[in-house]
């Protein structure tokens, strides 16, 4: 019989611990979204015949601030339900039992996890699709352009649970002192600007604005730096390159930028190994509807490219930003279906034709998860 009591405390002690998780929507996945919202609680009850631990976890929390009195209700319900659970079995008293994380400790938790990301270039045509992909998966965002006003607010804004997950901010990459006030205190910062008659040249924007931001996320300790940057740009003599270049020479000033954020990177003490950045390269860009993961490739090395919807690129880009394997990398990204060598991508882009002889440089990546689509990436020398 005793031995039965004592069952009967643990189911019912479980039982509680998974009333406490339905209650608070508990739910897993690796992606960078739901993993970067968790957040541990330990309940322990003590006994001197054994000592059980149950560990539960919650992500559901979209909002960039949290509550008081929501968090005290929830903690009074997870403290009623496991000691109910325990009291009913009458084998172990409750004032054996220790108390879930207090509220300073969950908000030294939670404010980490819930810093934003700065989205730079927010207007443009991919910065809009990083901000919505963010945002509707419950992540804070900040939407950042040279005006501080960003043009969807509104109608992003109107389709999330939450207004508090999305705001704008003014953010000009030619003005380094405009930057530190902004991107201090987030989790990432992903760099999706680009020269526009408004904004600047491509010397302006794709170079030394992208130092600007780099060495600003470096002062105020971001850990994660992506940017969007473009397939054969390393190839001068390509004709995609040989194209876009005619246009300020934008090809030329992105691959500058890049290979000076890696030098700024690749300079810092051993102390800042937490600090790092990922350069994207995404083929030619269109306003199709995203494919998901399992359509897309990688490849290293620029040698071949495709192409690939500006929200797929977004995905690749906030994905990455968990990735152990994608930090201090730089890759190309495109649709599997239509990668072709460089030598005739621009053609076939322009002609929206699928692969049909296979040019395969020995580093493509494909993955049916965005962890496996990362893994196995080369590191930057």
């Amino acid at each position: 019989r005793h031995q039965s009591s004592k069952l009967l405390t643990i189911l019912l002690a479980s039982f509680a611990i998974t009333c406490c998780d339905a209650f608070a929507n508990a739910k897993s996945s690796s992606s960078f979204l739901s993993s970067s919202v968790i957040h541990p609680y330990s309940v322990k009850i003590h006994h001197p015949a054994a000592v059980t631990s149950v560990a539960s976890s919650t992500d559901d929390v979209n909002e960039s601030s949290i509550e008081t009195n929501r968090d005290d209700d929830r903690r009074a319900f997870l403290r009623k339900s496991i000691t109910a659970g325990v009291a009913i079995a009458g084998t172990v008293s409750t004032n054996y039992f220790v108390p879930i994380a207090s509220a300073e400790e969950e908000a030294a938790t939670t404010t980490t996890s819930l810093s934003p990301v700065i989205v730079i270039g927010a207007n443009g045509r991919t910065g809009t699709e990083c901000v919505k992909y963010l945002a509707s998966n419950g992540m804070p965002v900040v939407a950042t352009s040279r005006t501080g006003t960003y043009a969807d607010l509104d109608a992003v804004s109107s389709t999330l649970s939450s207004s508090s997950l999305l705001r704008e901010a003014a953010c000009d990459v030619t003005k380094p002192e405009t930057l530190k006030s902004t991107i201090q205190g987030s989790r990432a910062v992903i760099f999706a600007a680009s020269a526009s008659k408004q904004g600047g040249t491509p010397a302006a924007v794709d170079n030394d604005g992208l130092v600007n931001v780099a060495k600003a996320c470096i002062e105020c300790g971001v850990p994660r730096l992506v940017i969007v940057s473009s397939g054969a740009v390393t190839k001068p003599s390509s004709p995609v390159y040989l194209f876009l270049n005619i246009f300020g020479n934008i090809m030329e000033e992105k691959i500058r930028g890049e290979d000076a954020v890696r030098n700024l990177y690749k300079s810092l003490p051993s102390g800042s190994s937490s600090l790092s950045y990922t350069v994207v390269r995404p083929g030619g860009l269109t306003l199709d509807p995203p494919r998901g993961v399992a359509a897309l490739e990688l490849n290293q090395g620029d040698t071949k490219s495709g192409r690939i919807s500006r929200s797929d690129v977004a995905a690749i880009c906030v994905e990455c930003l968990s990735s152990d394997a994608a930090a201090g990398t730089t890759f190309e990204c495109y649709d599997a279906d239509t990668a072709a060598a460089l030598a005739s991508v621009g053609m076939s882009n322009i002609m929206k034709a699928k692969t049909k002889e296979v040019f395969v440089s020995g580093k493509e990546r494909r993955g049916d998860t965005w962890g496996g689509l990362f893994t196995g990436l080369e590191k930057d020398a």
